[in-house]
């Protein structure tokens, strides 16, 4: 259903991206993937919102590196260079943003704190952001850039929630930002197959979470099934 394509920053960087979905679609959504790189999971996440309606593009902040080992995930993710991502997200917005088209991110882990990176980059074009069991921004400041709300999914077995969960709509408050909140009583990676930590119930239940939100910031309609 989608396809690879090559992107470029204004600095002319080339970067990789999946895209999948109508192009004269009127909603977009820019998914960021988990410390692993982009997996199968992360594009099939964008063919099942192309099913409805929503263009979708996968953003390869690794520049193609993936690994199913933990220890070489963490070195990957603590050698990112931010500055690059910065560009390539910015590039990625501009790509997916046209007449009346609304966006909104989406990421998991390293992904969430992508996504929630993009949302305050570019906060004029961004009308929504999922996040899941990511580590949360706090910075009132930077939170008050946001131009739409928030949908925070929280796995309710990590060490650091509720205190997590308290400390983000915390300062969201005080940004004068609205977040929404869902949990379950799941493993931080719950909603990828190929973990262990994997939870098929409250996957399912996160992916229903997350499409009523997006069906409802972005296409001003309620639920869909």
């Amino acid at each position: 259903m989608g396809r690879d394509i090559t992107l470029q920053t204004l600095q002319g960087e080339s970067f990789s991206a999946y895209l999948a979905g109508d192009e004269r679609a009127a909603s977009g959504v820019m998914i960021l993937h988990e410390w692993w790189g982009v997996m199968p999971h992360n594009r099939l996440w964008a063919e099942r919102l192309a099913e409805i309606g929503h263009l979708s593009l996968v953003v390869d902040l690794y520049d193609g590196r993936t690994t199913d080992d933990p220890e070489l995930a963490a070195a990957m993710m603590r050698d990112i260079d931010q500055q690059s991502a910065d560009r390539k997200l910015v590039a990625a917005v501009d790509y997916l943003h046209g007449p009346g088209r609304r966006i909104a991110t989406y990421g998991c882990s390293f992904g969430g704190k992508e996504a929630m990176q993009a949302s305050l980059l570019q906060p004029e074009r961004i009308s929504a952001t999922v996040l899941a069991y990511c580590r949360m921004e706090s910075d009132v400041e930077r939170l008050k850039r946001l131009s739409g709300p928030v949908l925070a999914i929280y796995a309710q077995q990590e060490r650091n929630w509720p205190q997590k969960q308290d400390h983000f709509e915390a300062a969201m408050e005080a940004a004068g930002k609205k977040t929404e909140a869902m949990g379950f009583d799941a493993a931080h990676g719950f909603t990828n197959p190929t973990s262990p930590r994997y939870d098929e119930a409250a996957d399912k239940a996160s992916w229903q979470c997350i499409v009523d939100f997006l069906q409802r910031q972005l296409c001003g309609s309620g639920k869909h099934s």
